[in-house]
């Protein structure tokens, strides 16, 4: 009869974190875990939500309203592969504040996330005004776990960002992040 000493798995809801936390247990435990074996677990730990610029329409001037079209990727962009199971879906969800605005966020990671999609994002700026279009991310790293040793290390190969499909207009530039992470 073999006597096995090990904890269960926490089940702890994903945690997006202000700054890259450190390669520890309770980092793992609040991961978007992505692979799970008696050898190796994988968690993609998020982080620093913030706002990519997509584009702007400078229309201050013309008295006829303008639109613009662009094709945004959603979903992992990364330097290792990440595929979630089919069995996962977890919600997480998050506000980027700049200044006196605010984008909420909330992703629900499932098999859908395997591979980056991309789709077309269209705004319209009436006459007289101008914008700027930016789309929510969050920045990823992926935590490894080696069970048999106890360790936990990053994949150091492994930054990348998760964009979301997030996006928002803002009559100014946004160029300074004042990152505000709201768990929902």
């Amino acid at each position: 009869m073999s006597n096995n000493t090990a904890e269960p798995p926490v089940i702890v809801k994903p945690e997006i974190f202000k700054t890259l936390p450190d390669p520890v247990k309770e980092t793992f435990d609040k991961s978007v875990v992505i692979k799970e074996s008696s050898h190796e677990r994988l968690g993609a730990v998020l982080y620093a939500p913030d706002l990519q610029f997509i584009g702007t329409i400078e229309n201050s001037e013309s008295d006829a309203s303008a639109s613009y079209t662009k094709s945004v990727t959603e979903g992992f962009q990364i330097g290792v592969a990440v595929t979630i199971s089919s069995e996962l879906s977890v919600d997480v969800s998050a506000v980027v504040a700049k200044g006196t605005l605010k984008v909420g966020m909330a992703i629900t990671f499932s098999a859908h996330y395997n591979k980056s999609t991309t789709e077309t994002v269209s705004f319209q700026v009436p006459a007289g005004k101008k914008a700027f279009l930016y789309q929510g991310y969050i920045r990823t790293k992926i935590l490894k776990h080696d069970p048999g040793a106890g360790t936990y290390s990053w994949d150091e190969a492994s930054s990348g960002r998760f964009l979301t499909n997030a996006t928002a207009t803002y009559p100014t530039p946004q160029l300074e992040a004042a990152v505000l992470v709201e768990q929902g």
